[in-house]
């Protein structure tokens, strides 16, 4: 069985750490744990994300995040400019720019899987079916935009 490519955001990581809520750091991290079935990737956007958290919670992040070891993706040109493509279709406003990114790398790198905690600007059935529209204007491939748990609890038979 080949293994399902998953682009992890940055609300994953964070949430393996949430101590506020015990259901969702258990999920990311039953999903993360799941190396067998998936190869997991992050981008620049992460790691800029990361650096932003504070120190404390940062180097809990790269720890965690390097325990995984996904697969490092390069920012292209292409995908800075699909992101902008989101932007100005209205897809994403301008201020939530690196939602954007996540999306055009899980697109651009053609990710089975896009996980994400940010259900105010990622997972939502209306971003998806937006994003589906533009992708297939533009030519580009869409993930599967979805939380942790609905991924974690996934199974194959080839």
């Amino acid at each position: 069985m080949r293994k399902r490519k998953v682009y992890a955001e940055t609300s994953v990581w964070g949430a393996v750490l949430d101590a506020e809520s015990a259901y969702y750091r258990e999920a990311a991290r039953k999903l993360l744990s799941r190396k067998d079935d998936f190869e997991f990737f992050t981008s620049p956007v992460v790691a800029r994300e990361v650096k932003n958290a504070p120190p404390e919670i940062r180097e809990r992040l790269l720890r965690e995040i390097a325990d995984v070891s996904p697969r490092p993706l390069n920012e292209t040109e292409e995908i800075v400019i699909l992101a902008g493509e989101y932007i100005s279709r209205g897809i994403f406003p301008p201020q939530y720019r690196n939602d954007a990114l996540h999306v055009a790398f899980a697109s651009y790198y053609v990710m089975d899987f896009l996980a994400s905690y940010n259900f105010r600007h990622i997972v939502r059935v209306s971003r998806r079916e937006l994003v589906k529209a533009a992708n297939t204007v533009l030519g580009f491939h869409t993930p599967i935009i979805l939380s942790p748990e609905e991924l974690a609890e996934e199974r194959w038979e080839e």
